[in-house]
């Protein structure tokens, strides 16, 4: 049996779990986390926090093209974790779900377990 077969099988199982089980909390967590699966998406999140930047501030501080910053920007507002407002002709991002600097800082720092 291949591993593709194996995640074919997995993935339907998953998928009616989550229709019998009526929950899909977990649906939306997940988006959450591949969202923010990416390394440059991380340290937009890490420069929001600083303040908010317009589209091409950012673009220029991660040294990256605008469109790229655009597409990344635009995959972190639909799971809620930025806001993206119109002033003119500047886009200006805010970052509005900061519980997840926590978690981020957790994996670059995780706590060391303790011994009983």
């Amino acid at each position: 049996m291949s591993i593709e077969f194996l995640d074919k099988v997995s993935n339907i199982c998953n998928i009616e779990y989550m229709k019998d089980s009526n929950d899909m909390q977990f649906e939306a967590a997940a988006k959450l986390f591949r969202i923010l699966g990416h390394p440059m998406r991380l340290a937009i999140v890490e420069a929001l926090h600083e303040r908010p930047w317009c589209v091409c501030e950012l673009a220029e501080r991660l040294g990256l093209n605008k469109s790229v910053t655009s597409k990344h920007l635009s995959s972190l507002k639909s799971a809620g974790i930025i806001d993206m407002k119109r002033e003119g002709t500047q886009v200006n991002c805010v970052l509005v779900m900061h519980c997840v600097l926590e978690m981020m800082h957790c994996a670059v720092n995780p706590p060391v377990s303790k011994q009983l």
